[in-house]
């Protein structure tokens, strides 16, 4: 009987210890769509802001690598990118700027240079010093590349959760799909949301969601979640020319109202228990991928 008293001990300890370990992993959000052009870096990096606000440490991974999207949209001063964590000239710390209202960036670089030495150790290396960031930080925004690369499937995959940004345009619904389809094949089981950009009103991003939707239950025998939409507005493009993201140079517009409530969703639902982490996952996949 002391035996088994000892042992349940030791069970409740362990799960004391295995749910400590869970809550201090950073909930991974990727940000991703089918085509470039739909305001899938424009939706991360204010998703961040507006995450920060709220209280939470955030961390946007600029994953499309060769580009610097997210530093120049938040009109950042970067001086390392990825490639120089890729070259060994940086740690993973030294490479982390800091963007608006705190919030922390890693930018995927503006050369190619760096992905010809994407070898088995630096990916290792890169896995070891993201496990640390995903115990410091409380959500990592993943901006990934548009489309269905080896390099974007892996991270979107790793994700708990994936954000697909689409337009009413029916090239960018069916390339939403497309990407929605490729994780589905690929055994992805997190939640995918659906955000409608660049809709005119409620009806049509309702309608650009029910098309998507539509498809993927018919096809693929899942049902997808609508996180929100954000209109067609002037403020998105005044403030790409300032390098200023919009919920600092219009916080009072209708967009950004609708990206703190989208901000709140993600908060409010942080404290679900995940049972691995971002960079076990990613791991897996990698090695039976054999790299990015």
């Amino acid at each position: 009987m002391k035996d088994q008293a000892e042992r349940l001990r030791q069970i409740m300890k362990n799960k004391d210890e295995l749910n400590k370990s869970i809550s201090n992993k950073a909930k991974v959000l990727a940000v991703t769509s089918g085509k470039g052009g739909v305001g899938k870096t424009n939706f991360a990096l204010n998703l961040a802001i507006s995450i920060k606000r709220l209280g939470h440490k955030v961390l946007v991974l600029d994953a499309d690598l060769g580009l610097a999207n997210v530093e120049i949209l938040s009109g950042t001063n970067v001086k390392f990118t990825i490639f120089d964590f890729i070259i060994g000239e940086k740690s993973i710390n030294e490479i982390i700027a800091t963007g608006p209202e705190g919030i922390k960036l890693i930018s995927g670089g503006s050369g190619l240079e760096g992905l010809s030495v994407m070898d088995e150790n630096n990916i290792n290396r890169l896995i070891k010093e993201l496990e640390g960031l995903e115990s410091s930080t409380d959500f990592i925004i993943i901006d990934t590349g548009a489309g269905i690369s080896g390099v974007v499937t892996n991270f979107v995959m790793a994700a708990d959760e994936v954000i697909i940004i689409t337009t009413p345009d029916p090239t960018a619904v069916m390339d939403a799909y497309t990407m929605i389809k490729t994780l589905v094949n690929n055994g992805y089981n997190g939640r995918i949301n659906v955000v409608a950009n660049i809709v005119n009103n409620k009806k049509e991003a309702i309608s650009t969601f029910n098309r998507l939707n539509l498809v993927a239950d018919n096809f693929l025998k899942i049902k997808l979640n609508f996180l929100g939409y954000l209109e067609r507005n002037t403020a998105v493009d005044n403030a790409v020319k300032k390098q200023i993201p919009f919920l600092l140079s219009n916080p009072k517009s209708s967009i950004s109202k609708k990206i703190n409530v989208m901000a709140l969703k993600f908060v409010e639902s942080n404290n679900d228990i995940k049972d691995n982490s971002f960079t076990g996952r990613l791991k897996k996949l990698l090695v039976r991928r054999g790299g990015l």
